[in-house]
């Protein structure tokens, strides 16, 4: 039961994880004297806790006159709203462009032990006039709302796309495109969280799993700063400039991440159910005598997290949760049929949905050969267990 508790929480926790989130702070500027600005990008380095594996981004605009240092933060949104967590889950959460002192900014990363990388944008005067007043523009509480999308509009992109709209021509990514996808971008930052990302696999579904353009690889902000260290601007008569002019870590990173451990992983969880579904198989071919509790608790398991899966599937707007083909094994059928499985043993009949049962497996597990979707290895073991119990129910009808 921990295990499927550590489920829930990452899969709770998955749209808070891409980016780290800031309490916004008032900060007054004389917008009369935007010449005296210098606009960088910062890059923080992944957190400990699971909302800030993938790190975050932020824009500083310097004033070297006043020496008064603002960081605009796309990542803030106000916890206590009404029905918070409820339009969480439904991807209905409206993020907010939030400002704050750089001092503070630093010292609540200091405290997380996160690193900060800064990249002087390469703007000329009127660039990086425009990008201020872009800024402060964004700032008005008539337009610092906007609804956000951990994949496709988030903070990072949001930092992306207006400093594209200051720059006078285009931006020319330079960097060689990898091939991957989104799925195992989101598994590379969590090879040291195994459950959250047994938990993310659970609930993302086959649109992750196509190849992911440049655009889309910058949604993680680590990939962000690595395209902007390359990257050019073209100008309208075909000169090309660096989009950055210089680069150095203001904060040094002190987090130390241990690897995670195999033993306690959702891989030897799955491995150790199977040996024991085995064991029982034997038994009960031996004793003729139906294991009925084991049952009941591996489909209470499995319905309650398709609770987790089918609402999101139906009724999210995040992206990729309405593509998931684990919904067809993991949804709130599941409860039902681990109580007509009491009923049944109770009553001494015979459990003939176990037919049904096996049909969706089996079904299930040619979807997982013909469709794109990837698995975690500890699904593929899960579905295994599952198939070796129906075909144990089945026994027990025939018998």
């Amino acid at each position: 039961m921990r295990d499927f508790k550590l489920i829930i929480l990452s899969t709770i926790a998955l749209f808070l994880s891409v980016m780290n989130v800031t309490a916004q702070d008032s900060i007054q500027v004389n917008e009369s004297q935007l010449d005296t600005f210098a606009v960088s990008i910062l890059t923080c380095t992944p957190g400990e806790e699971l909302y800030a594996k993938f790190g975050h981004t932020a824009i500083l605009v310097r004033d070297n006159v006043r020496q008064n240092n603002i960081v605009f933060n796309y990542g803030c949104f106000n916890y206590n709203s009404d029905n918070f967590m409820y339009k969480f889950l439904l991807g209905q959460t409206d993020y907010i462009l939030g400002a704050e002192d750089l001092e503070n900014f630093m010292y609540r990363y200091s405290y997380m032990g996160n690193g900060v990388t800064e990249q002087t944008l390469n703007l000329s005067r009127e660039e990086t006039n425009k990008l201020v007043n872009l800024l402060f523009d964004n700032l008005r509480p008539e337009n610092q709302e906007y609804r956000y999308n951990w994949l496709y509009d988030n903070c990072t992109e949001r930092a992306r796309d207006i400093i594209e709209k200051a720059v006078d021509g285009n931006v020319d990514y330079a960097a060689k495109t990898k091939d991957t996808t989104v799925r195992k971008m989101l598994n590379k930052c969590l090879e040291n969280d195994v459950w959250s990302s047994f938990g993310i696999n659970l609930i993302l579904g086959e649109e992750i799993d196509n190849e992911a353009d440049k655009r889309i690889q910058m949604f993680i902000p680590d990939v962000y700063r690595a395209e902007v260290d390359e990257a050019y601007i073209v100008r309208s008569d075909g000169r090309k400039e660096k989009l950055i002019s210089s680069k150095r870590i203001i904060l040094d990173e002190t987090n130390c991440f241990e690897k995670a451990s195999m033993v306690t992983s959702p891989l030897a969880v799955a491995i150790l159910l199977l040996i024991i579904s085995a064991i029982l198989l034997g038994f009960e071919m031996k004793t003729r005598r139906y294991c009925a509790p084991f049952d009941v608790s591996l489909h209470l398991i499995q319905g309650f997290a398709g609770i987790i899966v089918s609402f999101l599937f139906f009724f999210s707007e995040h992206p990729a949760v309405d593509s998931n083909w684990l919904v067809i094994l993991f949804n709130p059928i599941a409860i039902i049929y681990s109580i007509w499985i009491i009923y049944c043993c109770q009553k001494k009949k015979k459990n003939y949905l176990a037919y049904a049962n096996v049909s969706v497996i089996v079904t299930f597990c040619i979807i997982m050969i013909v469709c794109q979707q990837t698995y975690s290895h500890a699904m593929y073991i899960v579905v295994a267990i599952l198939l070796i119990r129906s075909i144990s129910q089945i026994r027990f009808i025939s018998k």
